[in-house]
Formats: C-alpha cells, sequence, structure tokens
C-alpha cells in the first residue's frame, strides 16, 4: 500500500446462462448484459503459409483482447462451426444472426514483401453493413502488437476507447546478483496482458512509481534511495523524460524527502508529497523544478495525491481526523473536502479518467479491499472481497478497467478486473510485482 511514510454497459443480445455462469454488475446488481461477437480464425492467403505461428498468435490475442475489454462476449468455436467460414463464400447475415452474433470481425493474414499484412472488416449483423475496414503491417516476430492494434480499431470504432495496446508499470522484487542476501526493487514495463515484460531500471530501490504517454515514448517519475544499503541512506524522486534516458533528481534539495508523484493530465506538472520532521504534506510543481508550491500545511501526514482528469482537483490521503482518509480539494490547495467517512483506513485513491468515479483501498472487516466511489452520490462499490489483501488500484487509460495488486496467491501478483466488478484475471506469475500504473 502506498502509506509509505509512515506507515461498465451498453444493451445487446443476450446468450443462454449455460454457456456462460451469470455475472453480476456491482453497481446494479442486474446480470452483465455484452456484445456477441464473432471471431472466425484469420485466413493466412496463398504466400503467407509459412506465417502459421504469427496467425495463431493473432487469433489467440485479438479474441482476449475483445473478451477483456468488458463489451464484448465472443462466441466460441461450438457455435462457429455451426455457420459457413466467412472465407468460402458470401456472408449469409441471417446464418450469424441465428448463432446471436451482432457483430463479425474477419480476418485475413497476407504476405508484402518481407512484411506481413493484417486486414480486419468488421460487420454489423442487423444493419448488414461492413462497418470497419482496416489493415496493419509489422514483422511476424510483432504478432502479438499487431493483434492489440487490430483490437484496438474496432473497440475505437465501436466505444470511442481503446486499451489493446496500453503498457503496465510497476515495481518487481528479486534478488540482487552481486549480493544475493540483498532483494532490490526495481521497475519494469508489461503490456497490458503480463507479455513482453522488461526492465526499466537495474540494481536499486525504487519505490511509487508514475508514468505517462508522451508521443511515443513514456515520461516516468518515481521515488529511489540513495546510498541504498548504508547509514546514510535516503531517498527523493527521479525523472526519466522518456524509457531510453537517464534519470535526474526532480527536485534540487536532495535532503527533502519526496515520494507519490502524480503526474497532472497535461503532462506539465507533479503533484507530490515532501517528509520534514515527521510531517508530510503535498507539494505541486512544474516539471522543470519551477513554481513549486506547498498546497497542504497540517500536522497530519498528507501523501498519496491524484489529479482528476481535467487538472482541476486532487484527490490524497490525511490521517488529520485520527485515520488515514481520502480528501478532495482544488489543484491550488483550496476547498478541502472529506470523501470517505466510512472505514476506519482509507488510502490510495485514483480518478477515473473518464468518470466521476475514484478507485480505492479500505480496510474493511480486517481485510484490505479494493472500493470503488461515485463521486456525485458517495455510493460505495467492493470490487474485491475476502481474498488476500488487494491494494494500490490503478485505472486502464479507457476508464473501464482496474489493475491492483493482491497476495491472495502467497506472493503479491497484478491482477486485473472490469470496472463492473467482473473479468477478474492474474497478469503476473512469478516473484513480487507491486504499484502497477495502466498507461496508454
Amino acid at each position: 500500500m502506498k502509506w509509505f511514510a509512515y506507515m461498465l454497459v451498453l444493451g445487446c443480445l443476450w446468450l443462454p446462462a449455460q454457456d456462460r455462469p451469470v455475472e453480476l454488475d456491482i453497481y446494479s446488481g442486474q446480470p452483465v448484459r455484452l456484445y456477441n461477437i464473432a471471431v472466425p480464425d484469420f485466413k493466412s492467403m496463398p504466400g503467407a503459409e509459412d506465417y502459421r505461428d504469427a496467425v495463431r498468435v493473432i487469433n489467440e490475442v485479438v479474441r482476449a483482447d475483445l473478451r477483456n475489454s468488458g463489451m464484448f462476449r465472443v462466441l466460441g468455436k461450438d457455435r462457429l462451426n455451426l455457420i459457413r467460414s466467412p472465407h468460402d463464400g458470401p456472408l449469409i447475415f441471417e446464418d450469424w444472426g441465428s448463432i446471436e452474433a451482432a457483430h463479425l470481425a474477419v480476418g485475413r493474414v497476407l504476405r508484402e514483401g518481407d512484411q506481413m499484412k493484417v486486414e480486419i472488416r468488421l460487420f454489423e449483423i442487423a444493419s448488414k453493413q461492413a462497418i470497419l475496414a482496416k489493415a496493419v503491417t509489422g514483422k511476424p516476430k510483432l504478432a502479438r502488437k499487431i493483434a492489440h492494434t487490430v483490437s484496438d480499431y474496432i473497440l475505437t470504432h465501436l466505444f470511442n476507447s481503446k486499451f489493446a495496446t496500453s503498457k503496465i508499470v510497476y515495481t518487481k522484487r528479486r534478488r540482487s546478483t552481486v549480493d544475493p542476501s540483498r532483494t532490490l526493487d526495481e521497475l519494469y514495463i508489461m503490456d497490458y496482458d503480463g507479455y513482453n515484460e522488461l526492465p526499466i531500471t537495474r540494481g536499486g530501490l525504487v519505490f511509487s512509481p508514475d508514468a505517462k504517454r508522451v508521443g511515443r515514448d513514456i515520461m516516468l517519475i518515481y521515488g529511489a534511495f540513495q546510498n541504498a544499503f548504508t547509514m546514510n541512506a535516503t531517498y527523493t524522486l527521479q525523472l526519466k523524460p522518456s524509457l531510453a534516458s537517464r534519470p535526474r533528481p526532480l527536485l534540487e534539495d536532495p535532503s527533502r524527502r519526496a515520494q507519490s508523484p502524480s503526474i497532472s493530465p497535461d503532462g506539465r506538472k507533479v503533484a507530490f508529497s515532501i517528509a520534514k520532521d515527521g510531517n508530510s504534506d503535498i507539494w505541486v510543481m512544474n516539471l522543470d523544478g519551477s513554481d513549486a508550491v506547498q498546497l497542504t500545511r497540517h500536522p497530519g501526514i498528507d501523501t498519496n495525491p491524484s489529479w482528476a482528469p481535467g487538472g482541476r482537483s486532487l484527490l490524497f490521503t490525511s490521517d488529520r481526523t485520527g485515520t488515514p482518509q481520502i480528501y478532495r480539494m482544488d489543484a491550488d490547495g483550496l476547498n478541502r473536502v472529506l470523501i470517505t467517512t466510512q472505514n476506519s483506513f482509507n488510502d490510495s485513491a485514483k480518478w477515473n479518467p473518464r468518470y466521476d468515479y475514484m478507485a480505492y483501498v479500505s480496510r474493511f472487516e480486517n481485510d484490505f479491499d479494493i472500493f470503488i466511489m461515485n463521486l456525485q452520490t458517495r455510493e460505495n462499490y467492493r470490487v474485491t472481497e475476502k481474498s488476500g489483501s488487494n491494494e494500490e488500484p490503478h485505472w486502464s487509460p479507457d476508464g473501464e478497467q482496474l489493475c491492483f495488486t493482491s497476495n491472495r496467491s502467497g506472493t503479491w501478483q497484478i491482477y486485473a478486473i472490469n470496472r463492473n466488478g467482473t473479468n477478474l484475471r492474474r497478469i503476473t506469475s512469478t516473484g513480487n510485482n507491486r504499484e502497477p500504473v495502466w498507461i496508454e
């Protein structure tokens, strides 16, 4: 948990219950209704036969992306086998309607020089119309990336949102190769589904990261210990303007113990907390180090700021009432309002990027669980329950999913769940992985 200083959908056709257990929306308590989509195997065209492995990956990834979106129910092969393949003749829309498909995605793979070209067409069954036609070209070894791009084309066209090409930045704990008696916490990045894991930092102790897509690169700010494993150890914030750039201190004074950075939506400012003389307060400044402003001045601990989507407000955690609770204030520090009043420990608030909701951690019945609050009505919804300790929520870029960490398996791993409380899935499986940040 980040108390470090001291401590979704649209109406659609409904499928028979025996095809899948009924899942309930945490907001309404009603069965979740999804768009039914048929995704037959992509067809390898003449000359592309040796792309067989890449095509298999594309089939698997596109179906998984659409399923994970929380918008679709991907029809199984038992249903698809009842209908003639769309690659074997003209489409008969009535046949696809008979298996209750609302949409049909038809893909094929071609060779284009030394590149693999993947084409996708999306059909709306009710109107009997093709509503999308796109193509992606790349090396066969990039099959997963190409498949994610195809999925985002479909999601963008139908819902004006996407997530399949997104990334997750997180901290991983591992043994030092120099001194196996020591453990290191390092930054890693991976695809949203856990594939293509790559290290960002090496050989240190880092914590509390935040990240933001800037053009085609990713900017990172994170806490890092200086002189780790010594009596002179201290920590401060580091800025990496891009993944390949060298980190530099965000604050000129290294004695200022800063943590919990949160990059503003426009990428120009950062909010963070500074601990001094046993107290912690919220600050904000420009990323170039100018115009540092202290927003809170209270003997209690104020930490873990999180920006509103428009950048006009901040959520933060404070124990000024005696226990950690979540507050909201204007971006200039004015108009502070207590948000949480239930349960004695509430922390790690994250504002949804599209909806007026926040996800946060609350201690309830001696468990740490993820809750979602409607910030307009103040209604709470419990997302996780009685499965270990569940902490550190972070929204997907489209606001439809949450990732979080849990020790329910015996080690700390990253999980994801849809905003409506369905489709829980485990993202990581080895080591101990924490503090996920989901970015475009």
